[in-house]
């Protein structure tokens, strides 16, 4: 019986500096580079797995989080299947940006999951307001389809949140 194979386009991003490329690092090759550059443009990771007998090649499109390289994002998100938006949860200027990239993955019916990042670094309780502002993008944005607190560098997260997104997608 010949397997069936398929390729998908998956897009992560948020703000320079977030963690884009570390969450992806953890998340493909099981490793944490903490001199971690950032991302100029787009960059590419692959993560292959079988789901029911069907090989998924994942295509993780990595977008720098700069502004001048927004102007880009349009044409390179297009076909994508889903998307993870990420913030730093250390930084929270960085959340403002999230809404935005909401809904530019709105606009194009891409579903969407939110991460929080550096949950590493989190030295108190995590502060309520996080998760209320998080619950309110998600009630009133379609796309929006659940949001994890995860960290790079331990690997806290990582690989639940990719699953949640994957059960998402298979519906």
């Amino acid at each position: 019986m010949e397997r069936i194979e398929k390729t998908v386009k998956l897009v992560v991003a948020g703000p320079g500096g977030v963690g884009k490329t570390c969450f992806l690092d953890r998340l493909v090759n099981d490793e944490f580079n903490n001199n971690s550059e950032l991302t100029k443009g787009v960059d590419f990771f692959s993560k292959k797995i079988s789901i029911n007998g069907i090989d998924f090649n994942f295509i993780l499109w990595d977008f720098a989080g700069q502004e001048q390289f927004k102007s880009l994002l349009n044409e390179f998100i297009k076909g994508s299947i889903a998307a993870f938006v990420l913030f730093d949860m250390t930084r929270l200027t960085t959340l403002e940006s999230v809404y935005e990239w909401i809904k530019q993955f709105q606009n194009l019916n891409i579903p969407t999951l939110i991460l929080g990042t550096k949950q590493d670094l989190m030295h108190f309780n995590d502060p309520s307001f996080l998760d209320d502002y998080i619950l309110e993008l998600k009630k009133h944005n379609r796309n929006v389809v659940g949001y994890f607190k995860v960290s790079s560098k331990t690997g806290y997260n990582i690989k639940s949140a990719f699953n949640f997104l994957i059960q998402n997608f298979m519906g």
